[in-house]
């Protein structure tokens, strides 16, 4: 009968660290995989931090562009409105003026100082 050498030992006497290693062999790569999966998590949150506060730092300068067009188109109509104003007072006026020749006669007399003749025009200055 041969002997076993010392070394060797029987696979029934296996220690208690290498059979439970032997019974779960994915627990210290899981455990490698988990560390791994908490840094590649961190460092996408970041990334996605940086490229939000780069999208936000960078539209700053549109916005206020923006609102400074928004603030000049508000002048814009106004003064739009204004000028349409304008236009239908005096449309109104020409209207009139082609329209009524009693009408016509008083603005002749008043702005262009006109008379008839016989006619004695007294002013009084304010």
């Amino acid at each position: 009968m041969a002997r076993r050498s010392p070394s060797r030992r029987s696979p029934s006497r296996r220690s208690p660290s290498k059979s439970s290693r032997k019974s779960r062999p994915g627990k210290h790569l899981r455990a490698r995989t988990t560390g791994i999966r908490i840094v590649n998590r961190v460092a996408f949150t970041l990334l996605v931090a940086i490229a939000c506060l780069a999208v936000a730092v960078l539209s700053i300068p549109q916005v206020r562009h923006l609102r400074s067009l928004k603030e000049e188109l508000i002048r814009t109509n106004a003064q739009e409105s204004h000028v349409r104003a304008y236009k239908d007072q005096k449309s109104r006026e020409l209207s009139v003026l082609r329209s009524d020749p009693s009408y016509l006669e008083l603005v002749a007399r008043d702005r262009l100082n006109l008379y008839r003749s016989g006619e004695r025009i007294y002013r009084i200055k304010r």
